[in-house]
């Protein structure tokens, strides 16, 4: 056998295996066998692609590629949308890709503009003016920003504010705050980060007991996470077995 045909057969039974490992109708694997090069690419471009490119993974990879063929286009493009109209959705997009670019001190002018009149309370866009502030140092223009979006939208919901909310608490040495706050999104946060930051806010309190016990709590529940989850939280489940191991 050729070792190019050896090649394709190899790609095919690659193939058959994720058929069988992702739940694909099993269809598909007659036709990989018995149209191996036809039913490879027909897999290729009805299956994996768009599974790919709606992933986040997949998602990133094409904002990269993009970013790389043409650098600043996605910039100019939002740039352009909010010139033509500065509504809220085209006004967070374009301050978003700003603070992606660098460009702090634009997107906190963007974002000053979006809020007013009617939208001087929009929560997605009070919450990318909290981030903003955050990553400038001002951790009590943090706290006030998310407490005005709190106040004037009680329903909106956001484990990534809520942990904002919690840092800048930290930040501002409001530890008996910070605590609460950790605690209380720990629950709800889809990943270990909030429950490390609670560890290491119970330690900063001297409760050096509670955030140990955190800790190890922490690990024990990532052995029988599953391994798609150890492996996107492997900062952060590296980050506690390096306190562990300095404690």
């Amino acid at each position: 056998m050729r070792p190019l045909s050896i090649v394709l057969w190899l790609i095919q039974l690659i193939l058959i295996i994720h058929v069988l490992k992702s739940g694909r109708s099993r269809y598909w694997i007659m036709i990989l066998l018995f149209m191996p090069m036809i039913g490879g690419l027909a897999y290729l471009v009805i299956e994996l692609i768009p599974a790919f490119a709606g992933s986040i993974s997949g998602q990133r990879a094409v904002r990269n590629v993009k970013q790389t063929l043409n650098p600043g286009a996605e910039l100019r493009q939002h740039e352009a949308a909010w010139n033509q109209s500065p509504n809220v959705d085209n006004g967070r997009r374009y301050a978003e890709a700003l603070l992606v670019s660098g460009k702090t001190d634009e997107a906190e002018t963007i974002i000053n503009q979006a809020l007013k009149g009617l939208f001087k309370t929009e929560p997605t866009l009070l919450l990318l003016k909290a981030r903003l502030a955050f990553e400038k140092g001002r951790t009590a223009d943090v706290v006030e920003t998310l407490e005005i979006l709190q106040e004037h939208n009680p329903d909106f919901r956001s484990a990534e504010a809520h942990l904002l909310y919690a840092r800048a608490l930290e930040a501002e040495q409001r530890i008996d705050d910070a605590k609460r706050e950790y605690s209380a999104v720990s629950a709800y946060f889809p990943g270990v980060e909030a429950r490390y930051r609670l560890g290491m806010c119970l330690a900063v309190a001297g409760n050096h007991k509670a955030a140990r016990s955190e800790f190890e709590s922490i690990l024990n529940d990532a052995k029988t996470a599953p391994p798609h989850f150890r492996k996107s939280q492997k900062v952060w489940l590296e980050a506690v077995k390096q306190v562990l191991a300095e404690s």
